[in-house]
């Protein structure tokens, strides 16, 4: 069953989300962290196999996307800090609430587990599996896509922001992202510390302070978004977790392209998704 959901942040922001419930009692509750600025809705066939497995499942919208989107594209409430400090902190209270006797674990695309560590009650997470999820500093990218970086973090997005009140999603793949958020992103990737406060220095409070289990997912083909320095920076930054890499080789699953995207296709369902359940279960 899949319910739609609505829940309130500490201030005054509504979030889209979907509650995927399986036919039994739940093994468990997973909350689904989305990559940036992707709509909840392409996690859906995912959250239906958990949901199918035995597990309670949340997706949800940050603000300023999707199901979360506000009018005013400039309004000083769109930051990316608030997806973790204010979105998340909801999201996990919400379910914490909702079923009270669960243990709840957080599965994680892209930014969604950079934002991990900036809620303040993510120590109720019993495990994080982060799928491609990295530190955006430029420099752990190779030489050859620097410039490309450097033109849009230096450039790109700070005059489409200040022009436009937000910037083109066709730029990364997802959807169009408002000017704050796309601001501090642009922020951070110019900084060796990247997740950092607005003077520059390093916001790790919340990375030190969960000492869970966690999974980084490297997948070999995804040089674009996730390449193998950026992971290993952002598994760094959790620095008293359980935290193991695990690197998933194309050519040992018939040599198809994931990139970034791909590990939430239905065509890997029966691999990828089944060793999700594997850590899981």
């Amino acid at each position: 069953m899949i319910e739609a959901q609505q829940i309130p942040t500490n201030d005054g922001i509504v979030l889209g989300a979907r509650l995927f419930s399986p036919s039994e009692v739940p093994k468990a509750g997973i909350i689904i962290n989305s990559a940036m600025a992707v709509k909840q809705s392409y996690y859906r066939d995912f959250a239906c196999f958990l949901a199918r497995n035995g597990y309670l499942v949340l997706t949800y919208d940050y603000r300023g996307i999707g199901k979360s989107t506000i009018e005013n594209q400039r309004d000083k409430r769109l930051t990316l800090r608030a997806w973790g400090e204010s979105d998340l902190v909801a999201v996990i209270d919400w379910c914490s609430k909702r079923a009270k006797s669960l243990e709840w674990h957080c599965i994680c695309h892209s930014v969604g587990g950079q934002i991990v560590g900036l809620a303040s009650n993510n120590t109720r997470f019993a495990s994080v599996y982060c799928v491609s999820s990295q530190s955006g500093y430029w420099g752990h990218w190779d030489a050859r896509y620097q410039p490309k970086l450097l033109f849009g973090w230096y450039c790109a997005f700070p005059l489409l922001s200040n022009v436009l009140g937000w910037v083109p999603g066709v730029l990364w793949g997802g959807e169009n992202l408002p000017a704050g958020i796309a601001r501090e992103w642009a922020f951070w990737a110019r900084h060796k510390d990247y997740v950092v406060d607005q003077h520059g220095l390093p916001i790790r409070e919340g990375f030190e302070r969960l000492q869970c289990d966690m999974k980084f997912l490297l997948i070999d083909d995804d040089k674009d978004f996730a390449p193998e320095k950026a992971v290993c920076a952002l598994r760094d930054f959790y620095s008293n977790a359980n935290t193991d890499i695990e690197v998933i080789q194309t050519s040992s699953i018939g040599n198809t392209s994931i990139g970034h995207f791909g590990f939430f296709r239905k065509e890997f369902k029966e691999s990828l998704w089944r060793n999700v359940l594997g850590w899981l279960d």
